[in-house]
């Protein structure tokens, strides 16, 4: 022990040391990155390749199946969702959980998608790949103020410039962006009048916009580039640009047709911020090295900036992640603060002053130090850190409490204080040493874990780890350095009525062991039957006063009716008292504004509201309000309305996946289930994902006919185009960015149906002839979207959970009737949702568990030497299942993931109380004691320590089941309630246990 002599004599140094630590780590508290959740790595994406034109049969057989087998041979590559609709193959890509590598993965989809790409047909498009899916806009700013959405693009354009002028932005997405086209009206009056159909005029405007380079000459030595204008430079000059008709004269093409400049038609996706129409800006941090709430304050100076230049137009914050960021670790902050005021309130009412001065000394130092540890290694301050620490608070004064309780021990026999500490740490630091070793090996199951949960929690076991290895070290050398100047002999002298209070316990568990085993068997067995009265969940929602609205309208519905459909209901959302905002997005899901959040794929018949209430109470209203009028005012519609959710994002709690390769057979099999989960108690917003089919009205080509007007079908395709969505005939460079040059009808979109048969093609002889005569219409359907999910047909059957239910409720009622249920032949069906993230997510720590196990028995074994003792210990853990069920049932916590860490974590606290109770009796025995004395001593002498320890875990854990978070409570009652049971029933047990197993 002579390092320990060379601790006390170089003190100052130890203090100085361990103060400067602890500063460091005030400081990164106080200036350190910040978020309010923690990042996930990229393991979800999706590929788009458009393939315009062609129906959904068509894009799942040339398209979606060739992407999807390519895709299917990549490595990392978990599963595959794959979506063909009119005209594009979507494919959503999930990664295995085990893939940290992720950029290496994305480039191994890249190398597939080539390889699918040159097996495409003639006509398919580019494929877009999106590997940055988890990436969440921290800020949302919309810009309004005006009906000119090509106005609002332009400052949306300048403002994201201006935006960029801020150190760590990573990304900024122009959201709604309503893009550009440069339009010529052409319709049959004029096409009639010049001889010339849209694909005719647009042949000459071609010719006339070209990017053509002209060389340069040599004169006099220098070199002089030839520029010739080639492209139209304006409107104006596009206006001008004169056009021969089939009569053989000459017209300026702006007294032929209107020309203007005007937003891409058909508009994908649309914002309105509070009933205005916006173009907005989604800013994506730089993951892991910003402080979200100094970028925020950044970003409103300059805000505050640049406004004036953009009047009367305003930009307005939409979604602010820095006031959730700062609010959440203010109110941890909180926690810790009030974890760290009932810890010294209860060490120094029960310990006394002095000794409780020695322990509380040590909390500061040790909460600080390992933080220090924690952002020196990169670590970023969210709030899973945060708790993580308030978790740790409680277990950090473990080794100091019982530390200290044997200096005083040894102080009050008479020796002097360099022997006491002599004699402690000799006695100690292997028991405490075994003692830590054991509630790390119980955190090393969650730090080993992969996949999405447990990278969403992964900072628990880091910071708990850190802050048990640092107060080991720190009870060792620098908790008896303050032992040494502050405790005096006779400090401790209130000890005795507990020391008392142990002596009757130890005689009554060595009298009475038989009957002791087999009331905590009974106590077990009583917990146990309590099971299904608890709440089983994965992750609940969120406390945010935000309610997300989705409308899926069917399959086809224009964008404006999804629109004018959805702002109905957020304008009558506006009314309602409670609300203080509403977002209307529509065709599109909107930006990702919070991690949980499912994004879904482009869509004109969908919308999505976000409404803001002034408190979280007044969500559970709003959503039964909207449930109940949306039947009447949106019957075209299914309408979800839900809450923020927490943990990996799940499409919705309750879902079936129904898979059958005939179209009509899956119908009968989704409507069926459908029909079972309508029905069954707890589910609402039941709907699937089938859709209804799509018309589509067929031209059928008269090849003969249209031979004799020298026509082909490209023509009349042409034609039909030229007369709704228009041809894009060139490009637009007149402006900062590329547009399409279309010549269409003037109506566009809105054509007539029953003015089709009437548009006029150029006929080869240089009149005009309708469609009519060289086609015929009919009406057709098809089905309007095809699913794929791992390369086999299917839909989906979903369903929200009503308030005060579980998915786990509501599938314990579900799935013994759906196991009855006659499906057609060639149906099958997997359960997915909340239940197979569940069950990822403890499949994973499951993975994990035999390592913390066997840390745990070779720590065990290492420290007794004794298989027995080993047993004994560990009868500690089933003991704390007496106190977790019947504390969550209490409490009406749910038992979801964060409760089975909290049960995973409180393995390894319980077994802490057996291993110093039997390191006594252990010693008692070395020392000639009887057996049955030796156990009353011990109990005598460790029930202070013990109960010290298992109160101010309590104390720490407190101020988290008073959060208003609704992530934390779960796991804080369960350690709690088992801690609390475990020490209690510990105190009878192992003395009852080591007295029959050890007497021989």
């Amino acid at each position: 022990m002579k390092w320990l002599h060379a601790t006390l004599h170089v003190k100052r140094l130890v203090l100085t040391v361990t103060a400067l630590l602890a500063l460091i780590g005030l400081t990164a508290w106080l200036a350190m990155d910040r978020q309010e959740d923690p990042f996930f790595p990229y393991r979800f994406g999706q590929v788009l390749v458009p393939y315009p034109g062609a129906e959904p049969e068509q894009v799942e057989r040339l398209v979606l199946n060739t992407l999807e087998e390519e895709l299917a041979q990549v490595e990392e590559v978990n599963e595959l969702i794959g979506t063909a609709r009119l005209g594009v193959a979507h494919v959503t890509i999930e990664m295995h959980e085990h893939v940290y590598d992720t950029d290496a993965a994305w480039e191994q989809i890249r190398i597939a998608v080539n390889r699918a790409s040159r097996k495409f047909p003639d006509g398919v498009g580019d494929a877009e790949i999106s590997d940055r899916d988890s990436d969440a806009h921290g800020i949302v700013l919309s810009v309004t103020g005006s009906d000119d959405l090509l106005e609002l693009r332009e400052a949306a354009e300048r403002l994201r410039r201006d935006l960029f002028r801020l150190k760590g932005i990573a990304r900024i997405d122009l959201l709604a962006d309503p893009g550009q086209q440069v339009v010529v009206s052409w319709d049959d009056a004029q096409a009639a009048l010049t001889g010339l159909d849209a694909q005719a005029l647009g042949d000459q405007l071609a010719a006339r916009n070209l990017t053509s380079a002209g060389g340069s000459l040599s004169n006099g030595g220098r070199s002089v580039v030839l520029d010739p204008v080639t492209e139209f430079g304006s409107l104006d000059e596009l206006a001008a640009t004169p056009i021969r008709t089939r009569r053989g004269d000459t017209l300026p093409l702006g007294e032929l047709a209107d020309v203007r400049l005007s937003p891409r038609e058909p508009a994908t996706e649309r914002i309105w911020h509070d009933g205005e129409p916006a173009v907005a800006l989604g800013i994506i941090l730089a993951n892991e090295r910003v402080n979200a709430v100094r970028f925020g304050d950044s970003l409103r100076t300059l805000l505050d900036e640049v406004r004036p230049a953009y009047a009367p137009l305003q930009i307005q914050e939409m979604f602010y992640q820095p006031r959730w960021v700062e609010q959440r670790l203010a109110e941890l902050g909180v926690s810790l603060l009030l974890g760290i005021s009932i810890l010294g309130v209860l060490l120094f009412l029960t310990m006394g002053l002095r000794l409780g001065l020695a322990v509380m000394l040590i909390v500061p130092l040790v909460t600080f130090s390992a933080l220090a540890i924690y952002a020196m290694g990169g670590g970023i301050l969210h709030q899973i850190a945060v708790a993580g620490m308030v978790i740790a608070l409680g277990m950090l004064v473990d080794n100091a409490i019982v530390m200290v309780e044997s200096l005083q021990w040894h102080r009050d026999q008479g020796l002097p204080a360099t022997e006491a500490v002599s004699r402690s740490v000799r006695e100690l630091a292997a028991p405490l040493l075994a003692a830590t070793g054991t509630t790390l090996a119980a955190f090393v199951p969650l730090l080993l874990s992969s996949g999405n949960t447990a990278d969403f929690t992964r900072a628990i076991p880091v910071m708990v780890m850190l802050t048990l290895v640092v107060s080991y070290l720190y009870a060792i050398f620098v908790t008896p350095v303050f032992a040494a100047a502050i405790l005096k002999p006779g400090a401790g002298s209130q000890r005795r009525s507990l020391t008392g209070v142990g002596r009757r316990i130890g005689r009554f568990a060595v009298r009475w062991p038989a009957g002791i085993l087999a009331g905590a068997v009974a106590l077990l067995v009583g917990a146990a039957a309590m099971v299904p009265l608890l709440n089983h969940d994965f992750f609940p929602d969120t406390d945010r006063n935000q309610l997300v609205i989705d409308l899926h309208f069917v399959e086809g519905t224009h964008l404006d009716y999804t629109a004018h459909e959805a702002s109905v209901l957020a304008a009558d959302l506006r009314e309602r008292p409670a609300v203080t905002g509403v977002h209307l997005f529509a065709g599109f899901s909107g930006p990702r504004f919070y991690y949980n959040l499912v994004e879904q794929p482009r869509q004109a018949h969908l919308a999505r509201l976000v409404v803001e209430a002034e408190h979280a109470d007044d969500l559970a209203p709003l959503m039964s309000w909207v449930r109940s009028v949306s039947p009447e005012r949106l019957p075209e519609a299914a309408v979800v309305a839900r809450r923020l959710g927490q943990g990996p994002p799940v499409t919705a709690p309750v879902e079936i996946r129904v898979y059958a390769e005939e179209r009509s057979r899956l119908a009968e099999g989704a409507e069926r289930i459908l029909a079972l989960v309508r029905g069954t108690e707890g589910a609402r917003d039941a709907r699937h994902t089938l859709g209804e089919g799509l018309p589509t009205l067929r031209l059928d080509v008269d090849d003969a006919r249209a031979g004799e007007f020298g026509l082909s079908r490209r023509e009349v395709a042409l034609a039909v185009a030229g007369a709704s969505r228009g041809i894009e005939v060139s490009t637009w460079r007149a402006e900062r960015e590329p547009a399409p040059l279309l010549i269409r009808s003037p109506e566009g979109e809105r054509f007539p149906l029953s003015a089709l048969e009437g548009v006029r093609l150029a006929a080869g002889n240089g009149e005009s002839v309708p469609l009519g005569e060289v086609a015929s219409l009919r009406t057709t359907w098809q089905p309007a979207v095809i699913q794929h999910r791992g390369l086999r047909r299917m839909t989906t059957v979903l369903a929200e959970v009503a308030d005060g239910q579980t998915y786990a409720g509501v599938l314990d009622g579900l799935l013994p009737r759906l196991t009855e249920l006659e499906l057609p032949e060639g149906v099958s069906y997997v359960v997915g949702g909340a239940a197979e993230s569940a069950g990822d997510a403890n499949t994973a720590l499951f993975q994990t568990l035999p390592f913390g196990i066997l840390l745990l028995i070779v720590f065990l074994l290492a420290q007794f030497n004794s298989f027995r003792q080993l047993g004994i210990v560990l009868t500690t853990v089933p003991l704390a299942a007496i106190g977790v069920i019947p504390g969550l049932w209490l409490t009406g916590q749910p038992f979801g993931f964060t409760a089975m860490l909290g049960v995973v974590a409180l393995v390894g606290i319980v077994v802490n109380n057996a291993i110093v109770l039997i390191d006594v009796m252990n010693t008692n025995r070395s020392q000639g004691m009887p057996l049955d004395d030796a156990v009353v001593g011990a109990v005598a002498r460790r029930t202070r320590p013990v109960l010290l320890t298992t109160a101010t875990t309590v104390a720490g854990l407190v101020p988290l089941t008073l959060t208003q978070s609704t992530l934390w409570p779960p796991m804080a009652w369960a350690i709690i309630s088992g801690l609390v049971a475990s020490t209690l029933l510990t105190l009878l047990v192992i003395p009852a246990l080591y007295r029959l197993l050890m007497k021989w």
